[in-house]
């Protein structure tokens, strides 16, 4: 016997949601929270997400759900008559910070008896977002007669962002001899910058310091302090 099934892809939506399970979510007050009664959703600042929750009362309860009296307006609360199925909407965002809320339900029982229903959102906003690794880029000492002779002393920054996707454009150095590579490492979110050598204007001995200019998409620019000393030997 040969069993076949289709498998929906996951909404969106879901992997936003850290805390998520997608298993077998969580049982409160009578009914199954799919995919978690404690929803944990980390933001980039500014940034809003809408997720939905999926409400099913107990197998033969006859539960109904609505909305608190103190439920926030991020919330709204639908119900589909054919699978006895509640699903409710909640806007995530847009926050400056991190903070937690409470959103409550109300659960009428068979004998009319009122439970709260209590679905606590969690959103993290980090406080650094963009991190760059190392923040200042250290090439030492470079001997000149290895760069006459086309040795290379390779530098490397390493750029993600926690949440959210950005694109980097060209990036540059304030050095002119050290020209900038930029490398993908996962499309929208994980780069890496490496330095490297213009033969053709090898600079002189002595003491260098500059910058890594980076400039984002989305606005943001950086700068990585470069330093080394080109020794005459």
């Amino acid at each position: 016997m040969t069993a076949t099934a289709t498998v929906k892809a996951l909404p969106a939506f879901v992997k936003r949601i850290t805390s998520a399970d997608v298993e077998s979510g969580d049982i409160v007050s009578g009914f199954y929270v799919w995919p978690t009664s404690r929803p944990a959703v980390t933001l980039e600042r500014g940034e809003k997400v809408d997720i939905t929750l999926r409400l099913k009362p107990e197998t033969g309860s006859p539960a109904t759900l609505a909305l608190g009296p103190d439920a926030p307006d991020i919330c709204k609360l639908r119900y589909d008559k054919n699978s006895n199925t509640y699903w409710l909407d909640i806007k995530v965002g847009p926050v400056d910070a991190s903070i937690s809320r409470a959103l409550s339900l109300l659960v009428t029982g068979p004998n009319g008896a009122l439970i709260k229903l209590t679905v606590n959102l969690a959103i993290d906003v980090p406080a650094e977002n963009l991190i760059v690794t190392p923040r200042e880029l250290d090439l030492g000492e470079i001997a000149l007669s290895s760069l006459k002779i086309g040795t290379q002393k390779i530098g490397r920054v390493g750029i993600r962002k926690l949440v959210g996707s950005f694109h980097i454009k060209p990036p540059s150095s304030t050095l002119t001899f050290l020209k900038v590579d930029l490398e993908t490492i996962v499309e929208g979110s994980n780069y890496v910058l490496r330095t490297r050598f213009d033969l053709v204007q090898i600079p002189k001995a002595g003491a260098y310091a500059g910058k890594l200019v980076i400039e984002t998409d989305d606005g943001k620019r950086l700068e990585v302090p470069i330093k080394l000393a080109i020794v005459d030997r």
